[in-house]
């Protein structure tokens, strides 16, 4: 276990590492409270919001902090609940990691949101600057925190997909593309970079109207137009307002492209499009798909998968379309299943696949669990419990009917109370 030292913010210095600070830290503009201190201007941002103790930790700190070990506390006297936990030393409770990631989760919605206000206000100032912090930042905690719990990751990107929010479905594409990146194996500098691709996916929609953004009868030809100018204008956005890799501009002008030339803008080559690119362009459309929206109700995550892999057949990219059926499985966790006996629940965890021999062809092998919420005559479980069920492709199936999570009404917060027994 590491030692941390607390000491006042007046004491901080350029190269200490800080690992917690006494302000709660969804009410600061730090989303991590673990960072390298690099500019003096840094402190002073810290002062500014009223920060007066921060916890540092030594080994990763640059400098002699030796006058500080001799003096400061070791102990810390910040309050434990304003003190973002160290990954590699703690282990977290199934509970407090879905605490996390739902403040993750929201958090990053309120923050997109509000930059989608500053830039409706602000954005034609030549001068102005999008602060990409707060987002790097929070993804970069949200991938470590997805390393170690990737199930919840695609867990709570699915329980928000009820949700028609420009921000919510941006969030969501994010948390799902962590999920695809860490089933990868992707290194973490690259699983960050596809997360902050998928998060400023769609920020060109910042160009389309409110009126036409949350219009619920049939868009007319010239509000089409509008909508499929995003992506150029997310593209020009994010190269004179950021600094961010070339990558995320080339995600945004690209995410609309179809191998059959069916996607937009006008004129753009599938050909020359990277793989985050094809995979995030996967992402987005499974999750617009399992998304209820005003004028139709979203599809069960499992029916989102056959759909993209029907796709990929002309328009999507096979090799993405295929490592999201094979990281997710038939059942995708947080899909509601009716199972053969009659009982109703919510697929939790998928134990990924695998090949069963049968003389000298091999048979691909899924394995899930599923918290029963229902029992088979319809009736809510007082003390639901874990199935595991098998699927392959020449037996019978384990699940009758499939849902959206809507139809159920399944919440995300009672989940959130079980979470000891889906994250076991």
């Amino acid at each position: 276990m590491n030692k941390y030292l607390t000491i006042s913010v007046e004491d901080l210095k350029v190269g200490y590492y800080v690992v917690g600070i006494d302000k709660n830290w969804l009410e600061t503009p730090f989303l991590s409270h673990r960072f390298l201190i690099r500019s003096d201007s840094e402190i002073e941002r810290m002062k500014s919001h009223g920060i007066r103790m921060v916890m540092v930790d030594p080994k990763r700190s640059e400098g002699d902090l030796s006058q500080l070990q001799n003096g400061a506390d070791e102990k810390s006297s910040l309050p434990p609940e304003d003190v973002r936990t160290v990954m590699e030393d703690v282990p977290l409770s199934p509970v407090r990691v879905t605490e996390l990631m739902t403040n993750l989760h929201e958090y990053l919605v309120r923050r997109y949101k509000a930059l989608f206000e500053e830039l409706r206000t602000k954005g034609s100032d030549p001068s102005f600057v999008i602060d990409t912090g707060p987002f790097l930042r929070g993804i970069e905690d949200l991938e470590k925190l997805g390393k170690h719990y990737p199930d919840a990751l695609l867990f709570l990107a699915h329980l928000q997909s009820t949700d028609d929010d420009l921000y919510v479905h941006s969030a969501n594409v994010l948390f799902l593309s962590l999920y695809l990146a860490n089933i990868q194996k992707l290194p973490a500098e690259e699983s960050v970079l596809w997360g902050v691709c998928a998060l400023f996916h769609d920020i060109g929609m910042v160009n389309v109207p409110l009126e036409i953004l949350h219009k619920k009868e049939p868009l007319s030809s010239r509000e089409r137009g509008i909508i499929q100018d995003h992506p150029l204008f997310g593209e020009r956005l994010i190269r004179e307002k950021t600094r961010l890799p070339a990558e995320v501009a080339h995600v945004a002008a690209q995410h609309h492209l179809r191998r059959d030339a069916s996607g937009y803008p006008a004129g753009g080559d599938f050909s020359r499009t990277a793989a985050v690119t094809r995979a995030i362009m996967t992402i987005d459309m499974f999750d617009a798909l399992i998304t209820d929206r005003p004028y139709r109700d979203g599809v069960s995550p499992s029916r989102a998968l056959k759909i993209i892999v029907d796709a990929s057949k002309d328009s999507l990219d096979p090799r993405w379309a295929t490592q999201l059926f094979l990281g997710m499985g038939v059942y995708p966790i947080g899909t509601v299943v009716e199972l053969s006996g009659g009982e109703i629940g919510i697929v939790t965890k998928y134990h990924s696949h695998s090949e069963r021999q049968e003389g000298a062809a091999s048979r691909l092998v899924q394995t899930f669990s599923v918290l029963i919420l229902k029992n088979r005559s319809g009736f809510p479980l007082t003390k639901p419990f874990i199935k595991n069920l098998t699927w392959s492709p020449k037996e019978p199936p384990p699940v009758t009917k499939t849902h959206n999570h809507s139809d159920f009404m399944i919440d995300w917060e009672r989940l959130q109370g079980l979470a000891p027994y889906w994250m076991g």
